[in-house]
């Protein structure tokens, strides 16, 4: 079961080994982005003031828009990047017709429909970490942003940007809910 989230201030320092690093850097990166076109725009970015030639590059592979819906379940992706897609084991392009919860692994719709509902509430960037269990039973660490994309509070679906990675530990997680490592 996933370690709860709760939301850090978008100020607020990480806290950081070197094996979770790569995981951090593409959560981290996009509250940066975030921070600096905010700054820059002078308001809070929403979907029309992203760059949409730029989400083919690399800073692009591990983020995500989703539209959430007031039913988070029926919440759908608009975008995500290759990299992404790959540790989501998710088709190239997303199937805008589907719901997230019929796309994602199922071990990571809990922790994506936290975060969809944590940036509806919040103005701030929502950091997330923890651990999931795989089908194997090995252990995946993951990291992740989300950040709502209007602070528009009248309408029915919002947007949110995020990022998330992870990696897969050789530790196992018996039945008995016993950690074992390999």
């Amino acid at each position: 079961m996933p370690k709860p989230n709760l939301p850090v201030a978008a100020g607020e320092p990480p806290h950081v080994n070197a094996a979770a690093a790569q995981e951090q850097r593409a959560s981290e990166q996009l509250i940066t982005d975030w921070e600096r076109e905010t700054t820059r725009l002078g308001r809070v970015l929403a979907l029309m003031t992203l760059d949409v030639s730029a989400m083919t590059g690399p800073k692009w592979s591990q983020r995500f828009i989703i539209a959430v819906a007031p039913v988070v379940e029926d919440s759908s992706f608009l975008f995500y990047g290759h990299g992404f897609a790959s540790l989501m084991e998710l088709p190239e392009t997303p199937d805008y017709s589907a719901p997230i919860v019929a796309q994602l692994p199922a071990r990571y719709v809990p922790v994506v429909s936290r975060g969809c509902i944590a940036s509806t509430l919040s103005s701030a960037a929502i950091r997330m970490e923890g651990t999931v269990v795989r089908e194997d039973g090995r252990q995946e660490l993951y990291r992740a942003a989300l950040i709502r994309l209007s602070l528009e509070t009248n309408r029915q679906r919002h947007l949110a940007l995020g990022a998330l990675n992870c990696r897969i530990t050789e530790d196992r997680v018996e039945s008995s809910g016993a950690r074992t490592p390999r």
